[in-house]
């Protein structure tokens, strides 16, 4: 098991993850969601303070089948030793688990270099590969 990743629940990985933007970061529990193709989604109060500006907008498609609008900006995603750059996306009316703060998705967790082990319900960190020269 990596250092500070756990199962919150039979099939749930939660993970700790930096946010950070121009004028500050916040650490936060996330809740690793591979059927979230996206790389952050949360509330704005959990981000507030880095200073990221969700000056964009895009439609998701809730599971129901509702379509909402979120804003997001442009951050920086730390997990373990690793940074990527990120869309963090904001939805005031986000419910989580408790002692859940954010969702993270797959594009984050591929563009940092990890996948979710099925068998041992444990993040694992993956090669990445440049396929052409």
């Amino acid at each position: 098991m990596l250092d500070g990743c756990w199962v919150l629940l039979m099939g749930s990985v939660v993970v700790d993850v930096k946010v950070r933007g121009p004028r500050g970061e916040v650490v936060v529990k996330a809740l690793v969601n591979t059927g979230f193709y996206g790389d952050l989604l949360t509330r704005p109060d959990v981000v507030e303070g880095t200073g990221i500006e969700f000056r964009y907008e895009r439609w998701r498609v809730l599971p129901n089948g509702r379509r909402i609008k979120v804003r997001y900006g442009l951050g920086e995603i730390w997990l373990f030793d690793v940074v990527t750059g990120g869309d963090i996306e904001v939805w005031e009316r986000l419910r989580l688990p408790e002692g859940v703060d954010v969702l993270l998705g797959v594009t984050a967790l591929e563009k940092l270099g990890y996948r979710v082990n099925l068998r041992t319900e444990e993040l694992e960190k993956v090669e990445l590969y440049l396929l052409h020269l």
